[in-house]
């Protein structure tokens, strides 16, 4: 590992430093995991309790609020027998999705993903019944106060197995809410109508707001990552997704107008696309929650146009799976650019566009023949590594060349001391008589670093890991290997032997590396100390992202030994010898590069007779 490489893996690791320190868990956060994993048995024993709540059978009649004004009751005609009544639950079922709707508010209440399973092999519920963790609700201002879908119980007038249309009012004035299921996907169709509704609204520039709060399950074995990937997410038009703070609890008022809103974990999503959008002066939120099990308390408050019209029309699509690519962005939403998929963090720039154009749609192509993940994850390295391979080639002849110079640059440096300056106008000056640039060996490295990154950020964040098994590891998006039963401080509570592996192989490659280029002093041992850092940096990281790397290492491995076995050092040598018999001819660039070292040279002189 010559200088150059070593200068290019510091960065990437400095970055990666960087990256984990930006993304740790607070104190408070850590303390609300703890508390979170000491309460698991207590989730355990109310699940039974939970469970038959989100039956269809009724429960017992909720009375109406005492605090609602008279002058409202009687604007609101028959709409207000209808403050009273049972809490009963539609079920509503699809290839992919279970949906209760709630009578008491008319809204969506369990969703439940079919084929999905939560790290305790329990149900995947995304949502629950109780009003407590799953609020959805909208308002009208009327001229005599709000009117709260929320606070009514709405009559089922149409149903089926996938789809159902609960009402509030009579044939006269009336709103409907229907609910339709995609047969074969994630969504389900909203559409709320008013008919009649307009002689109660306040004024013409009264809008609708709607408010969605939800407390989110722990769905994985790992919290800290959930809890990292936790948020609220959104889009405005005209604009990328965006998300609010992660680490921190974090609130925003959005003056441009929405697309959509929507509460993010990390490897499934709810997802509201409202067909016309949303007004503007919505406001996100997200805060720390002390209910055993739950991850964080998401809020939206958002306001649809409405001006009176006697009879007006909404759309949503709501999303409810998981945070995978493809899935996403073929989801019936309703637009066909939402761009819910923008949600997933594959990374900004060139790393995003590496992963979405390049690794996603390779590995797609592989999960379509290939049942196992752990052989996917393989052949995709070898595509990876197969398509580096010029760039490797031209690192190692680098590489060589510098090691061949390597007793012509000590005797420079030893003529020269400590004059920085000569001595590196005289290795310039050699460099170029030998026909070899310094550069060409940094040049290759820094190349790869946009797959490096991105395989960073693909893996930890790929749905198709999840609970996976490959060889030990039963879940290749989450760390493989057992508990140790204790903390051992920057390396954790566990052991990843897929990290073991990689930190190993890392190790001898870079071992066989030093060798190779002839490193000595400080810069050998900064290529033993880097891979005994990412021990702990990556021993919580996804498994299958440590098995990437290893299997990355082990091919690098053949690649080198290859190249090895067919370049000639002594055609280099010749090579090199060839290359100063030509005359030297010098670029612009350097003739001002070294007129600028001469009359920096000749003021240092001056300066120093003075």
């Amino acid at each position: 590992m010559d200088r150059n490489t070593v200068i290019g893996f510091s960065l990437i690791f400095l970055i990666l430093i960087g990256y984990y320190w930006y993304t740790a868990p607070t104190p408070e956060q850590q303390a609300a995991f703890q508390r979170q994993q000491d309460s698991i048995a207590k989730i355990e024993a109310a699940k039974s309790a939970t469970s038959t709540e989100s039956s269809n059978k009724p429960v017992a009649a909720e009375k109406a609020s005492p605090t609602k004004d008279s002058a409202l009751l009687g604007s609101l005609g028959n709409m207000a027998k209808q403050l009273q009544g049972e809490t009963q639950f539609v079920a509503l079922k699809s290839d992919k999705l279970q949906v209760d709707i709630r009578t008491k508010g008319g809204n969506i209440g369990k969703v439940v993903l079919n084929n999905q399973q939560r790290s305790d092999s329990s149900a995947l519920e995304l949502l629950s019944n109780l009003e407590q963790y799953n609020q959805w609700f909208f308002e009208l201002y009327t001229a005599n106060g709000a009117l709260n879908s929320g606070d009514f119980y709405w009559n089922v007038v149409k149903q089926s197995s996938n789809s159902v249309t609960l009402r509030l009012g009579d044939s006269a004035r009336y709103i409907d809410q229907t609910y339709t299921l995609d047969k074969n996907g994630y969504t389900v169709k909203h559409v709320l109508a008013l008919k009649g509704v307009d002689e109660l609204v306040k004024s013409r520039t009264s809008g609708i707001k709607i408010f969605w709060r939800a407390q989110l399950h722990k769905q994985e074995r790992d919290m800290k990552w959930e809890t990292q990937n936790t948020t609220v997410v959104y889009k405005m038009v005209g604009e990328d997704a965006d998300k609010l703070d992660v680490a921190s609890p974090d609130a925003d008022e959005l003056k441009n107008n929405l697309e959509w809103v929507g509460f993010k974990q990390q490897y499934f999503s709810a997802i509201m696309v409202a067909d016309s959008g949303f007004s503007s002066d919505a406001k996100v939120a997200w805060k720390e929650t002390k209910e055993p099990g739950k991850i964080k308390d998401l809020q939206a408050e958002v306001y649809l146009d409405y001006e009176r019209q006697a009879f007006k029309e909404y759309g949503f699509n709501y999303y409810f799976g998981p945070n995978q690519y493809y899935t996403m962005q073929e989801a019936s939403v309703g637009k066909a650019n939402a761009g819910i998929e923008r949600i997933i963090p594959l990374g900004w720039g060139i790393f995003g566009w590496v992963n979405r154009y390049v690794v996603i749609p390779v590995f797609h192509l592989l999960d379509g023949v290939i049942g196992s993940m752990g052989i996917i994850i393989l052949l995709l390295t070898i595509i990876i590594k197969t398509a580096l391979l010029p760039l490797v080639y031209k690192s190692y002849i680098s590489t060589a060349k510098m090691r061949i110079l390597k007793p012509e640059l000590d005797a420079i440096k030893e003529k020269h001391g400590n004059d920085m300056q000569k001595m590196q106008q005289e290795n310039m000056a050699m460099y170029r008589k030998a026909g070899v640039s310094p550069l060409s060996g940094c040049i290759p490295v820094l190349l790869q670093m946009p797959i490096l990154f991105a395989m960073f950020q693909f893996f930890p964040n790929a749905f198709e890991l999840r609970q996976k098994a490959f060889m030990w590891a039963t879940d290749l998006s989450q760390y493989d290997g057992p508990s140790l039963g204790f903390n051992i401080p920057f390396y954790g509570d566990h052991v990843s032997f897929f990290t073991l592996l990689m930190t190993i192989s890392t190790l001898i490659y870079t071992h066989f590396n030093n060798q190779l280029s002839g490193v000595t002093g400080q810069m050998k041992y900064i290529g033993y100390f880097m891979p005994v850092i990412f021990l702990g940096v990556l021993n919580d990281y996804a498994a299958g992202l440590t098995w990437y790397y290893f299997v990355s290492n082990m091919i690098t491995f053949g690649q080198q030994w290859a190249i090895r076995r067919t370049v000639d050092d002594a055609k280099l040598h010749a090579q090199i010898a060839e290359n100063r018999k030509k005359p030297v001819t010098k670029s612009k660039f350097q003739q001002r590069m070294e007129e600028a070292m001469k009359v920096s040279q000749q003021r240092a002189a001056a300066q120093k007779k003075k």
